[in-house]
């Protein structure tokens, strides 16, 4: 009798075979592998293909470490050019400090440093608009530090300001020279109190008119009417000058006499010069 149960022993077909990992044995990259959402071996092939689509002919290798960075040929790919005389750089206006010599340092050190060009110039630009803005800021400083010192100044001599300034030209004239007036003029050392004070002194002692036999001036103490008051004032004060017996009795009284004439027009002073 035939047999009825299902099958045989000797029986032949096509069982399915049993299933098999396509990556065992990666399990270093099942991250990437369900990352991807890689389901077989074609998913990968297709990742590579399309990855070597995008790279193309244009791909760079990147330097290993160790090796001469001076001859990556990356360099001119990332747009660093090949001469220094190839870059071109914006020349800023209103930039007086600006020169051909700076702009060819520039160039090469950009060189140098294989710096591409849209780096280099903007770098160069940064750099150009902070030196305007410190040769600006120098500038207000420089004219800020002008006043203060000028207005130091005529708090100082008040009225007799204009005189004393020109008894300190005065004395630089005689004693200078073009090179220290044009020096004076670029530093702005011109207006430092310190130094016009010792040119109004050299001023004062020379005078403006010709040389008295006692060596005084005719227009001493820079000439003016109040500078001739001040004196008066001192010499008031001197013990010599209300001495007859004082050794410097008679040069106080003729001081006095042509300070007058300066301050007053007359060779009287308001006091009594002739005493004794």
């Amino acid at each position: 009798m035939p047999n009825d149960a299902e099958g045989s022993i000797l029986e032949t077909g096509n069982p399915e075979a049993p299933a098999t990992d396509w990556a065992a044995g990666l399990d270093d990259y099942n991250e990437v592998i369900e990352a991807k959402g890689w389901s077989g071996p074609g998913d990968v092939l297709k990742s590579y293909v399309n990855l070597e689509r995008q790279v193309g002919a244009d791909k760079v290798v990147l330097p290993t470490e160790g090796s001469d960075l001076a001859d990556w040929e990356g360099w001119q790919k990332l747009g660093t050019p090949e001469n220094a005389e190839d870059y071109e750089l914006n020349v800023p206006e209103g930039y007086e400090a600006y020169s051909q010599e700076l702009s060819d340092w520039f160039r090469n050190t950009a060189h140098q440093m294989k710096l591409p060009a849209s780096m280099a110039q903007g770098f160069h630009d940064r750099y150009v608009e902070h030196m305007m803005a410190q040769s600006e800021n120098a500038q207000r400083q420089a004219a800020d530090q002008q006043m203060a010192w000028e207005g130091e100044l005529q708090k100082e001599y008040g009225t007799a300001f204009p005189q004393r300034v020109e008894a300190a030209k005065r004395a630089i004239r005689e004693y200078g020279s073009p090179e220290l007036e044009q020096l004076l003029a670029d530093t702005g050392l011109g207006s430092n109190p310190h130094i016009v004070r010792a040119f109004v002194k050299a001023g004062m002692a020379l005078g403006s008119g010709p040389v008295f036999k006692d060596g005084q001036t005719d227009g001493q103490f820079g000439t003016t009417p109040e500078m001739a008051m001040e004196e008066i004032a001192a010499l008031r004060g001197h013990p010599g000058y209300f001495d007859p017996s004082h050794p410097e009795h008679n040069a106080l009284k003729n001081k006095m006499q042509r300070l007058s004439e300066l301050a007053y027009g007359t060779d009287d002073a308001g006091v009594n010069i002739s005493v004794g």
